[in-house]
């Protein structure tokens, strides 16, 4: 039954006597709840649209008659988006402090008045530069709205903005490294640690957290100037750290799933790559000059996996909820079979795979979800099938193995959903 049919029912159910007087308040006070909060989301979503289509139909009604301005108005409309954003902002700190809608839309409309005057000084007097730095400046002009008013639509357009940054830096520079990048994203921190305390349970709390996650796993792979097996340790590492998270905040519920989303993802790829036996052929023949310039980041990564490993221990037995923490350790213990035997490390990442994908079955029976029995399934069944690149397999036996697959896929999630109505049904 949806809310509003809901509502209409309360006091006939109280006069049937089926509720309480005071249940049926505490029914209508809960759905109450529900459509503010659906309305000021609605609110938000349209301020921050309004907010986009005002600054564009400015930047084309200007753009229609620019070429006939002299430079000071140019320079004068240039800087009107920003100070129209601005005096929003203020209104909204002084008037309207606790909407949301009014917070988000302001300060999207100031940031985009920002880049957008940058972008039109830059034309207006002929300052040449390139995209990598107009992102680095733009993300500075920016980076204060994540506390001021305190964006959350602005914080998640500044991650992407520095990720960008840092993947041009890391392009046009070669063996250089994007130390800025490491201020830009120490900004980001507090914002997030600030979001976790005051809407850790939200919506926009976990996109938050997602864009935060890619951020920062991007991010520390832009330091490297090569890519070699010894690299992947450190990836590896962070990835196993990701999937930490949510222990680092044991004893309180915030909506980190992303991370262990993104460093599960992460791990399972990788462990796919160094799965096939020429990735660890084509490494021992390798010169390992990348791994002289880029030790000192591979090993801080490594401490970095590590000693939240060491930190969550406490609260965490070992593969409990997912085996991914674990998986960091399997891949060490791979790379040090490499070096005797790359084929024998090759059968251990199989089996670690192998390993995984059962792991995820059993906790998915356990806690009665589908999805994680299911993706348990997908970890066997991959590993399985991307031996027939590099195995002489008939291709009467590579059906045969695709029917068992599906006839296994199709068992299992049956045997879920028939234990799930016995259970309803016994409930």
């Amino acid at each position: 039954m949806s809310a509003p049919k809901l509502l209409d029912a309360l006091p006939q159910l109280v006069g049937e006597g089926l509720i309480s007087a005071e249940q049926a308040e505490r029914i209508r006070a809960r759905y109450a709840t529900d459509a503010a909060q659906s309305g000021n989301r609605m609110l938000l979503v349209f301020a921050i649209l309004g907010s986009l289509l005002v600054g564009m139909g400015i930047i084309l009604i200007v753009a229609h008659n620019w070429d006939d301005l002299p430079h000071m108005a140019r320079t004068v409309l240039a800087f009107a988006p920003v100070l129209l954003g601005q005096g929003l902002v203020w209104y909204a700190l002084q008037h309207k402090a606790g909407v949301a809608s009014w917070r988000e839309g302001s300060a999207v409309l100031l940031a985009c008045g920002l880049c957008a005057c940058v972008a039109l000084i830059s034309q207006i007097y002929h300052i040449s530069g390139d995209l990598e730095g107009y992102l680095f400046l733009c993300a500075l002009l920016i980076a204060p709205l994540l506390y001021l008013p305190g964006s959350l639509i602005v914080a998640l357009c500044y991650l992407s903005m520095i990720t960008w940054y840092g993947w041009l830096f890391r392009l046009e520079h070669g063996n250089d490294r994007p130390w800025l990048l490491l201020l830009l994203l120490a900004a980001a921190v507090p914002f997030y640690l600030r979001q976790a305390r005051e809407n850790g349970m939200g919506v926009g709390f976990w996109w938050l957290s997602l864009f935060m996650a890619l951020t920062v796993g991007m991010c520390s792979q832009f330091f490297y100037t090569d890519w070699e097996i010894e690299h992947s340790l450190g990836l590896v590492a962070m990835a196993a750290a990701f999937t930490l998270v949510p222990w680092l905040h044991h004893g309180r519920t915030l909506r980190t799933w992303p991370w262990v989303l993104v460093g599960g993802a992460t791990m399972l790829v990788i462990f796919c790559i160094f799965s096939f036996r020429v990735v660890w052929f084509d490494d021992h023949r390798s010169d390992h000059l990348g791994l002289q310039r880029d030790l000192i980041g591979i090993v801080v990564l490594c401490l970095i996996g590590a000693a939240t490993y060491a930190i969550t221990l406490r609260h965490r037995k070992l593969f409990e909820a997912w085996p991914y923490p674990e998986g960091w350790w399997l891949f060490l213990i791979c790379y040090a079979v490499s070096l005797v035997s790359p084929v024998g490390a090759s059968i251990l990442v199989n089996l670690s795979l192998l390993a995984m994908g059962v792991l995820n079955v059993k906790h998915g029976i356990q806690r009665g979800s589908l999805r994680r029995m299911n993706l348990g399934l997908v970890i066997l069944s991959t590993t399985l099938l991307m031996r027939f690149f590099d195995t002489d397999m008939s291709f009467v036996l590579r059906g045969l193995v695709f029917i068992a697959i599906g006839i296994g896929f199709l068992y299992m999630n049956l045997r879920m959903v028939r234990a799930r109505n016995k259970g309803a049904n016994a409930s």
